[in-house]
């Protein structure tokens, strides 16, 4: 039997990846949707759409037309912003369609950065000490301050003092509240997948060292490291997931590893999951569908370079269906 998975974000890094990955295993039929209309990521797929962003009042409407169309057996949003949209979707119009991905709760929790703080610091587990740039009177520096939403960076900067913070919230487009400020941690910086089945089962975690990280992990080593798989099992015991998700974290000079960001989705560096042994996709997959993964270990110190590739296509049949900016 052929399972159909629908993925978000099909022009990420790590998407392509993930669909060459399931391509090759067989079985699968993938469909994308990225809301750029020369995605590479389309190339890998058996069909592809062009959708609004998430952050666009259109995109349920192109959401809902895919669905209509493909009536995929799973859908896996890769893109923070559309993750809560495609929860209540799905639940208000598709119950049967299952989510890769943590709960609505969890994915709300922690695409806060605020209110993950407070959550983590609420469970007793390692965090980087964070205020709202409102109230962060207690700070130390150096800090970084950005954005309680958001990804890639976009909007963090570095503060040695409080004068860089009040000249920063002095330049925000967005009132002081909408921003965090927290502890600089000067250390190796790992970005982790905790893979997580859809019933609450950790199926394996996979640290990975971000030795070069410029919005994305440009070189990433893989790592046995018992301190993280410590605190990522009790992140996930205390905050019940119930899906696959990342930590980003940081070793303090004290060599305590500390939470800055969990993103509540596969991160882009499941391509070196998948080079060192494990399918984080293929496992819950299977494991949705009440067959065994099996035991999920993964090669150490493995390293991945990320390079620029080329795809080449006849500009005919380059054919993506676009869903934006009409109603379907």
């Amino acid at each position: 039997m052929t399972i159909k998975v629908f993925f978000t974000g099909g022009g990420g890094a790590g998407t392509i990846e993930a669909v060459r990955a399931l391509k090759a295993l067989g079985g699968y039929e993938v469909v994308t949707a990225d809301a750029t209309a020369a995605s590479a990521g389309f190339a890998f797929a058996d069909r592809s759409y062009v959708i609004p962003f998430g952050a666009d009042p259109k995109f349920d409407d192109a959401l809902r037309e895919i669905l209509r169309r493909e009536q995929p057996d799973f859908i896996v949003p890769l893109v923070d912003e559309e993750l809560p949209k495609v929860h209540r979707l799905v639940a208000a119009e598709w119950p049967k369609l299952r989510v890769i991905a943590p709960t609505l709760a969890f994915c709300e929790l922690v695409l806060d950065k605020w209110t993950m703080a407070q959550a983590m610091v609420a469970h007793d587990l390692g965090v980087a000490r964070t205020f709202l740039a409102s109230d962060a009177a207690g700070a130390s520096y150096p800090a970084i301050v950005k954005p309680r939403h958001g990804r890639g960076s976009r909007g963090l900067a570095f503060l040695d003092g409080p004068d860089d913070l009040t000249r920063y919230l002095a330049a925000a487009a967005q009132p002081a509240d909408y921003y965090i400020v927290q502890d600089r941690l000067f250390g190796p910086e790992y970005t982790t997948s905790v893979v997580v089945a859809l019933d609450g089962t950790l199926l394996s975690i996979i640290p990975k060292e971000a030795v070069d990280k410029r919005g994305i992990t440009q070189v990433g080593v893989t790592r046995a490291v018992p301190a993280i798989d410590e605190l990522c099992r009790a992140i996930a015991k205390a905050l019940d997931p119930r899906g696959p998700f990342n930590v980003q974290l940081i070793f303090g000079e004290d060599g305590v590893p500390r939470v800055i960001e969990i993103n509540p989705r596969y991160s882009t560096t499941m391509a070196l999951t998948l080079a060192a042994g494990v399918n984080e996709v293929d496992a819950v997959l299977r494991h949705a569908r009440g067959e065994d993964p099996g035991r999920l270990t993964f090669e150490p110190d493995l390293m991945m370079i990320r390079y620029t590739a080329q795809v080449y296509v006849k500009e005919a049949d380059w054919q993506p269906i676009d869903l934006r900016g009409r109603a379907p």
